[in-house]
């Protein structure tokens, strides 16, 4: 159904989108076009200032060589440059206007009716919860306001009663009852203990790529979104139905994601959109973008994306080699196989395309800052 085409550095391969497995490059006329503009625009890089020009240039050849109507553009390297890199405010403030006037420019140049949106304020990383005296193994994912103890022993079920930074806990069997999660496999890979942060207090742990972070998501229960178009909701889980309303009115439509601006940087006109339901806050990553793109919440089909268990391996039917999607359901993704053309461009790698799975889904390869190309994520059963 989906096949993957990687550019890195003017190398071409093609690949099974389920099971990784190379595929001839040969033979396929849907690959002319991703293997053009690929390798026309080559990734700057994750830090490269460079980086939010080459998304709007890249995806407005995306629309010269294919004009889709529903285009989905993600301009994740604003937060990825603020969470890495130590900003004063007049830098802020310069790469803040940079996103916007790029948001504009694609807008404006290829003809569409934008939907820009924010994932809500950064700040400074200020009270960090101490997890010192932990026994278990403590693990924070994508959300700084969430943290797990896989492995907990008797004595840290008694000790996060006390912890100074520590809103509110639970234990895994009444996560599993509060959100009804229900999946084996999410029972597997979900931590003993979930604790949840005071507003002004943050978990923080090194991670994967072994650096310290400078600024995180703000607990913020809202974000800024921008539009002409009529009926802009204020809830991030009735945006699909938005989107797809000016759709069926052949309306040609570019859902701009802007990561690393803040509220005040947005545009004039912009409103106030709740992206906080039962406690949870979809602020970035995975979360964001299923709630936005799909109006699905963070269970959904039972797998909690807000954890990430460094002890569990790949469930045993899992597929995609190259994707962040963990089961054959794919969540009722916008772009896909829609009777209209569709395409996406974005910095957020691995998360970006599964949220849209257009025709062509076009994001950056990188895994912890280490830059590996362009992933062109194509769906071939349409273009055949």
């Amino acid at each position: 159904m989906y096949e993957i085409m990687l550019d890195v550095n003017g190398w071409q391969g093609l690949f099974d989108f389920q099971t990784g497995a190379p595929i001839p490059l040969e033979g396929k006329p849907y690959l002319k076009l991703s293997k053009k503009i690929s390798s026309r625009h080559p990734y700057p890089g994750d830090l490269n200032p460079e980086t939010t020009a080459w998304t709007t240039d890249f995806a407005l050849d995306v629309v010269k060589e294919y004009d889709p109507r529903l285009m989905l553009l993600c301009y994740a390297n604003g937060m990825i440059t603020r969470i890495n890199s130590k900003m004063g405010a007049v830098e802020t403030k310069d790469l803040e206007r940079e996103l916007l006037s790029e948001a504009f420019r694609f807008a404006e140049e290829a003809n569409y009716e934008p939907i820009i949106v924010s994932t809500g304020d950064m700040r400074k990383i200020d009270k960090v919860v101490n997890m010192d005296d932990i026994e278990g193994y403590f693990n924070v994912s994508s959300d700084p306001y969430i943290a797990g103890i896989f492995g907990a022993t008797p004595k840290d079920y008694e000790t996060v009663q006390n912890i100074i930074g520590v809103k509110s806990y639970l234990t895994k069997h009444d996560f599993f009852e509060k959100y009804h999660i229900y999946d084996d496999y999410a029972v597997e890979r979900t931590p003993d203990i979930i604790l949840f942060a005071e507003d002004d207090y943050a978990f923080t742990n090194t991670g994967n790529r072994g650096t310290t972070l400078e600024e995180i998501p703000a607990r913020k229960k809202t974000f800024k979104a921008y539009s002409k178009l009529e009926g802009l909701p204020n809830d991030i889980f009735k945006f699909r139905e938005f989107i797809d309303s000016h759709l069926e009115q052949g309306k040609r439509i570019a859902v701009i994601v802007l990561e690393g601006i803040d509220d005040d940087s947005m545009p004039e006109g912009s409103i106030d959109v709740n992206k906080e339901k039962d406690g949870i806050f979809y602020s970035e990553g995975v979360l964001f973008y299923y709630a936005l793109l799909n109006a699905k919440e963070f269970n959904a089909v039972g797998m909690p994306y807000i954890f990430h268990n460094p002890f569990t391996k790949r469930r045993p039917d899992a597929r995609y080699s190259y994707s962040y999607i963990k089961t054959d359901n794919f969540q009722d993704p916008i772009g896909f196989n829609r009777d209209f053309k569709t395409a996406s461009v974005g910095t957020r790698s691995g998360i970006f395309h599964s949220a849209c799975m257009c025709d062509y889904s076009f994001e950056c390869h990188c895994r912890g800052l280490a830059e590996s190309g362009v992933l062109t994520f194509i769906n071939s059963e349409k273009l055949k």
